[in-house]
C-alpha cells in the first residue's frame, strides 16, 4: 500500500503526514499530528518485527483488566536500513537498558515531542511529495500535498476498508492511526469501516503486531486534549 517517491517507497510517518495534510496546506492539529507522527514512527519499527508496544494487563478476581498506555519491548536491534529508524531503535535500546524494563510509552512520546513532524515532513519535500509555501509575516508555513500521492494513500486505505485488497498490516497499523488522528472523515472513510479494521485484525495480523496497533492509536491525543 506504500506510495512510490523518488526516495522510494513511503514510510508509515511519511504516509501519515500527507494524509494528515489537507488541500488547505495545513494540519487540522499540529501538535496531534506530531504526535501521530512519532506513534507512526514506532508503528514502522513494529512492521520490522524491531520492536512491540504491548498494553498493560493485569489479572484482578481472575477477569483481565487492561490499563490505559503501554510498554515498548526492544525485540531486535540490527539495523533497519532507514536512518532515522535506527537512531530511534539506538535510543529506545539504550534507555530500556537503562531503565532495566520495558520503556513507557508516555515517557517516549514526551522525549520525542514535537520533532517527528518535522524530521519527516523534510524528505517528503525533497521529493516532491509535499510543497512548502511560505507563509510570509501573518500567513503559517504550508505544506501542499501531492495530489496523486495523496489520492492513492486514500484510495488504497478505501480499498483495504471495503474488501477490494487485502487488508494487511500495513493497512491495519495505517488505519489505526488515521483513527487516532481523526482523520477518519477528512478522508471519507464509510462508516462501516470500523467492523473492517477489528475483523482484518482478528485474521490478518500477528497477535503482537494487533496490540501494538491497539495501543499506538490509543496513544494519540484527541485534539479536544
Amino acid at each position: 500500500m506504500s506510495v512510490p517517491s523518488p526516495h522510494g517507497a513511503l514510510s508509515l510517518p511519511e504516509e501519515l503526514v500527507v494524509l494528515s495534510h489537507l488541500d488547505s496546506g495545513k494540519v487540522r492539529s499540529t501538535r496531534q499530528t506530531a504526535i501521530g507522527c512519532a506513534v507512526a514512527e514506532l508503528g514502522e519499527l513494529a512492521l520490522r518485527r524491531r520492536i512491540a508496544v504491548r498494553p498493560r494487563r493485569f489479572t484482578r478476581f481472575g477477569v483481565e483488566v487492561h490499563q490505559r498506555g503501554g510498554d515498548i519491548h526492544v525485540l531486535d536491534h540490527r539495523p533497519t536500513g532507514l536512518a532515522w529508524a535506527d537512531e530511534l531503535l539506538d535510543e529506545l535500546r539504550y534507555r530500556s537498558v537503562a531503565e532495566r524494563k520495558p520503556l513507557p510509552l508516555a515517557k517516549w512520546l514526551d522525549f520525542r515531542g514535537a520533532t517527528p513532524l518535522a524530521v519527516h515532513r523534510i524528505p517528503l519535500v525533497r521529493g516532491g511529495v509535499l510543497r512548502r509555501r511560505s507563509g510570509g509575516y501573518f500567513r503559517c508555513e504550508r505544506h501542499f500535498p501531492d495530489p496523486a500521492a495523496r489520492t492513492a494513500l486514500i484510495g488504497g486505505l478505501r480499498a483495504a476498508h471495503d474488501g477490494g485488497q487485502v487488508f494487511d498490516e500495513r493497512a491495519l497499523l495505517l488505519s489505526d492511526l488515521v483513527e487516532g488522528v481523526e482523520l477518519v472523515d477528512d478522508l471519507g472513510l464509510t462508516p462501516s469501516w470500523r467492523g473492517r479494521v477489528d475483523r482484518a485484525r482478528e485474521v490478518g495480523a500477528a497477535e503482537g503486531l494487533r496490540d501494538t496497533g491497539t495501543v499506538l492509536g490509543a496513544a494519540v491525543p484527541s485534539r479536544r486534549d
